[in-house]
């Protein structure tokens, strides 16, 4: 018998490195699209006027929409149908880019909500396809994507902004549109090919069941990735506008997307860095990184918040992806893609609760101190959490 991940032929070969590919540069401009947005809550709050507690709406509304989706998905008997789900996630992320385009408060907030479902649909659905493509070196591919379209969405928003002021609320979604058009069709063809391995690597194996359950064990996983995607969302959401209110350009443009590369790099450098320093976890960089935030928004430093944007970055690309890829040793494709939906919903509401708290306290005391509260307590948390946060040991795959 053949192993489905294990290709021979040279032209076998190189769809299912198309496939690895093409799914991983879908998803990440998926998240790209997501994360433009965050850039652009100065500007909302500029041009359409937005209060901070309407500002937190437009990740909560997001998140609330994008963790119903994958709770619903997050079953192997579903993930099976990931080349369809994959598909019809890029055609509603149209949907979601003509909505954002309009650029008026309505239409921000559905806008954001059917970006959710795009989201949902296409988080567990892209695991398990770069799985079944590549094997265990694809585990990673939420935690990544996730972060390195974050990267490239906050920058690209970020330079629109530069270059074209408050229309960059219109002209981002137009170019993301197009960009999503243009891989729906790539994908498509690549899928098309790739249909047969596909259908048999993301079929259910006889006897695992058709609900996903998770055990007491991986609550330590779990909560690493809770913390690491808090402190993110506060420092994205919230990172921005704290900057303008303080009158600090240049933490404003450069601090988030400071992080979200930083984190990014921190993902990329595990696996080298599990040979290494087997016993590193993020966590410390983590809590370390949101304490120098904090700090430089209370001493007026941007030197002090600019490094700790950097070291929160690299804590958190470390943490979310440890507690992802810990998570799912050793599964299948079909788990792969269901685990991945699982462990996107609990740490995405999670998220969610925190940047909601965060803008209704921010409304009564404004949104400084109740982001640099927000800040100390995820960098507590982060300590507290120490002893149990998973180790870069754990991440490597079982053979």
């Amino acid at each position: 018998m053949t192993d489905s991940n294990t290709v021979d032929a040279p032209e076998s070969r190189f769809w299912a490195l198309a496939q690895a590919g093409i799914v991983a540069v879908a998803f990440s401009l998926l998240l790209a699209g997501t994360n433009a947005v965050n850039p652009l809550l100065p500007v909302y709050r500029e041009v359409l006027r937005l209060e901070p507690f309407v500002l937190s709406l437009t990740f909560v509304f997001y998140v609330t929409v994008l963790v119903i989706a994958l709770v619903v998905l997050a079953r192997p008997s579903l993930t099976r149908h990931a080349t369809g789900l994959l598909l019809a996630a890029l055609a509603v992320a149209l949907g979601a880019d003509a909505l954002l385009s309009l650029s008026t408060e309505w239409s921000v907030l559905v806008g954001r909500m059917v970006a959710g479902v795009a989201g949902g649909l296409a988080t567990g659905a892209a695991a398990a396809l770069v799985v079944a493509a590549i094997g265990a070196r694809g585990r990673a591919l939420s935690a990544t994507g996730n972060l390195v379209g974050a990267v490239v969405g906050t920058a690209a928003s970020q330079i629109v902004i530069e270059l074209r002021g408050s229309a960059a609320t219109h002209e981002v979604f137009l170019w993301h549109g197009i960009a999503v058009l243009v891989v729906l069709v790539a994908a498509s063809i690549v899928l098309r090919v790739r249909r047969a391995p596909n259908r048999l690597a993301l079929a259910t194996v006889a006897g695992v069941p058709e609900k996903l359950r998770l055990r007491l064990s991986d609550a330590r996983y779990l909560a690493t990735g809770c913390v690491a995607w808090a402190g993110v969302s506060v420092a994205i959401v919230l990172g921005a506008t704290v900057f303008a209110e303080l009158d600090s350009p240049l933490v404003r443009a450069v601090g988030p997307a400071l992080m979200l590369g930083s984190s990014a790099a921190g993902q990329l450098a595990s696996p080298h860095l599990a040979r290494v320093v087997p016993w590193m976890s993020g966590v410390v960089l983590l809590s370390v990184g949101a304490l120098g935030i904090a700090a430089g928004a209370v001493v007026d430093s941007p030197p002090l918040s600019l490094a700790g944007f950097a070291a929160l970055g690299i804590g958190i690309g470390i943490s979310y992806r440890a507690g992802l890829v810990a998570l799912s040793r050793g599964a299948s494709p079909a788990r792969q893609g269901a685990l991945s939906s699982a462990y996107g919903a609990i740490t995405y509401a999670v998220a969610a609760a925190v940047v909601l708290t965060v803008g209704a306290v921010g409304n009564v005391t404004g949104v400084v101190p109740a982001a640099i509260g927000a800040l100390v307590v995820t960098a507590v948390f982060g300590l507290v959490l120490l002893p149990f946060a998973p180790r870069l040991r754990d991440t490597v795959d079982r053979v």
